[in-house]
């Protein structure tokens, strides 16, 4: 399993960096099958293969989150684009990892407006504009740690958004989770970490999208 990271940054616009973890990387289906993303597919659709996605999302917070010195007070699902919706397929697999966990999973994040598919829109304003606005936080989040799931990330903008406003109504630490991150994007991601860093030493070191050479070498280094 590759267990991909990927660092979202959007400064002015956005003013906190987004570190988004993922299983591996996704196609939608206009762009060729391969099995993970037909698996993704019908997940949400169906939520089929459930116990593969709730078994790789385990085996990832065990490899980055268990035995941190961050721990997290819940975790959260990034709603559909439908307003006050969220997928019933997604709801049910970040139930059991709440159970496997014992992170309590809280909806703290609620979509205020119907919006468009974000993966249908070109520019980064257009992506920007369209979730702008539309979540309301829900919950009393000051001073907490919240993991937010999430099925894709094609560009990150819809997870830099949610853990930015989380950031705004007082949140700590937002960490992103989703099952597949956009293919097109796989130049900026790292699949190749160093399997002995954690959560907290990943954001301490990845402040940027740019890291020095040498930074890199030693991430890559296995123990």
């Amino acid at each position: 399993m590759e267990y991909l990271l990927r660092v979202g940054a959007s400064k002015p616009d956005y003013p906190n960096i987004t570190h988004i973890f993922a299983i591996k990387h996704y196609k939608p289906k206009e762009e060729g099958d391969d099995e993970f993303s037909k698996r993704l597919i019908y997940f949400y659709k169906f939520g089929n293969n459930l116990d593969y996605f709730l078994e790789s999302l385990i085996n990832l917070y065990n490899l980055r989150f268990y035995g941190d010195s961050i721990i997290f007070d819940y975790v959260t699902l990034y709603p559909t684009r439908k307003k006050g919706e969220v997928n019933p397929c997604m709801a049910e697999l970040i139930k059991k990892f709440s159970e496997k966990t014992g992170i309590p999973y809280r909806q703290v994040l609620r979509r205020n407006r119907d919006i468009r598919p974000n993966h249908e829109l070109r520019t980064f304003k257009e992506r920007k504009e369209n979730v702008q606005g539309s979540l309301d936080v829900t919950d009393d989040v000051a001073k907490r740690n919240i993991i937010i799931f999430d099925n894709t990330s094609t560009t990150g903008i819809s997870l830099i958004d949610a853990a930015n406003l989380l950031k705004e109504n007082g949140a700590d630490h937002v960490a992103c989770i989703c099952l597949g991150l956009g293919y097109k994007e796989r130049e900026k991601d790292w699949s190749d970490l160093n399997k002995t860093l954690k959560y907290s030493r990943i954001i301490d070191i990845c402040k940027s999208t740019f890291i020095k050479k040498e930074e890199i070498e030693k991430w890559r280094k296995k123990p």
